[in-house]
């Protein structure tokens, strides 16, 4: 499923002409937080709750926040109770909880990427299971020809402190995850839950866009992909409506 059932939402609003003053077509700004894509916008960073810090995701859960340099807000492992958490979160921006349409578009951007930055996977523009697995291999002094950087090597790096070559990162430290919408980590770091009718999953969500410590990153990063297991390290995003919630 890519998130093309969801209804489509309402157009945008376009200024009427006064007189004979042609009709202003510049686009609404959305906040600052936030990056505009067609009649709606989205969080530019994955959500954190207001007191988290660059180490820590902090425990104050009363509104989602967008912002860079500090660690998101995330749960595991994910259930119903915490989807209606993070809608609460997200309606207390004053925003909503991106739908899987919007969400979809936002990762596959305008030329229907495969991945938020392309087609092809690269473990180095996202933050993946695979992403540290060469630092490793120089912070411990093990040469380029005896380094491990094939799928997955970051369950085989640091066997004892699995922590050195997998973990969650703050939000947009990784500069090119994203595209030309400006959605910063949209595929990595942490799942991302966006709700959908029963119908389409019995458990009236989707788990999108692949997290630092999934196997087969190269499947689990990818638009279309939904985890249907709920052991898993669970964000979110919010959206708004360029003339309202």
């Amino acid at each position: 499923l890519d998130g093309s059932e969801e209804d489509a939402q309402p157009d945008g609003d376009t200024a009427e002409s006064d007189g004979d003053t042609e009709a202003d077509d510049t686009p609404e700004a959305c906040p600052s937080d936030m990056v505009r894509i067609n009649d709606y916008c989205i969080d530019r960073y994955e959500p954190s709750r207001p007191d988290a810090g660059a180490a820590s995701p902090g425990v104050d859960e009363s509104q989602a926040v967008s912002r860079a340099g500090v660690m998101p807000s995330y749960v595991n492992p994910m259930n119903s109770a915490h989807l209606d958490e993070f809608q609460a979160a997200c309606n207390a921006a004053g925003k909503h909880l991106c739908s899987a349409g919007e969400w979809f578009e936002a990762c596959n951007g305008p030329d229907n990427h495969t991945y938020v930055w392309g087609d092809s996977f690269d473990p180095e523009i996202c933050n993946s299971v695979d992403t540290y697995c060469d630092d490793y291999c120089a912070d411990n002094g093990i040469t380029s020809e005896n380094c491990n950087t094939a799928a997955n090597c970051g369950y085989a790096c640091g066997a004892t402190s699995r922590v050195s070559c997998f973990h969650v990162n703050a939000t947009g430290n990784f500069a090119d995850c994203t595209n030309e919408y400006g959605a910063y980590d949209v595929n990595g770091n942490v799942w991302e839950i966006v709700p959908v009718s029963t119908e389409i999953d019995s458990r009236g969500y989707m788990v999108r866009g692949g997290a630092f410590n999934c196997a087969a990153a190269s499947d689990r990063l990818k638009c279309d992909y939904n985890a249907t297991w709920d052991s898993l390290y669970a964000g979110f995003r919010c959206c708004k409506y360029v003339d309202g919630n």
